[in-house]
């Protein structure tokens, strides 16, 4: 384990403008051919999202390819379980902020599950262990009717 060099780390992140369904089709058209974090969401009668799981995508694997292997049931959780939630699974993902390494996005990846202790998860995304403790901050907000839960 790295010793932290620091006492406390803020990353600052954008969401994508939108969650979009986990289906064939939106991978093709949304999801980034590049490295990243990824959420699966479900939304309640009156729009309230859930995250399911947190997801690590790092190189060489891409965002994309991480959630075909997903829908293709080759990687947990299987679409095949997620959908056992509901029809309506949808992902986003972090479309950008003050990443400059796959170190920040394992920290990234390990504060979002901590925030939102996602079911789906195994186990928690171990963050680097440069800092002492980890925090996201949104640095745009979607619109309304965005995907932020």
């Amino acid at each position: 384990m790295t010793q932290p060099t620091a006492e406390k780390r803020v990353f600052k992140i954008k969401m994508s403008k939108r969650c979009f369904r986990f289906k064939p089709e939106a991978l093709t058209n949304h999801a980034p051919h590049t490295p990243g974090i990824y959420e699966f969401v479900v939304f309640d009668g009156q729009g309230n999202g859930t995250i399911l799981y947190v997801g690590l995508a790092l190189a060489p694997l891409t965002i994309h390819e991480a959630l075909r292997r997903h829908l293709e049931n080759e990687m947990s959780p299987k679409a095949d379980l997620l959908f056992q939630k509901t029809p309506d699974v949808y992902f986003d993902y972090v479309a950008g902020g003050d990443i400059e390494s796959s170190e920040d996005l394992k920290d990234i990846a390990a504060s979002l599950f901590q925030k939102s202790k996602p079911a789906l998860n195994e186990k928690p995304w171990d963050a680097s262990g440069r800092y002492a403790s980890i925090e996201t901050e949104e640095i745009e907000q979607a619109p309304s009717g965005g995907c932020r839960h």
